[in-house]
């Protein structure tokens, strides 16, 4: 099943979202600051979930989302496609 990690960046801190592709809520939104504390919290409750498709959406905004890319490279959750 596919599964959506939906974003909103802000500076220092983003509200996240996780959702299937039927809209099924797996996490409720909320908040969590550009920390790695919070980002393994994060990755934590993604990982139980054991989802074999998952797509994130994110804005670019100024510099705000290089904290998430980052970490989200370091956990495999992005790459880079040619």
């Amino acid at each position: 099943m596919k599964s959506v990690l939906s974003i909103d960046v802000a500076n220092g801190k983003s509200e996240v979202l996780l959702i299937t592709e039927y809209g099924e809520v797996l996490i409720e939104p909320y908040e969590i600051k550009h920390c790695l504390n919070e980002f393994n919290l994060l990755k934590d409750k993604i990982d139980k979930l054991k989802l074999n498709d998952l797509t994130i959406f994110m804005e670019s905004i100024s510099t705000y989302h290089l904290p998430i890319t980052q970490i989200f490279f370091i956990y495999n959750y992005l790459s880079f496609h040619k």
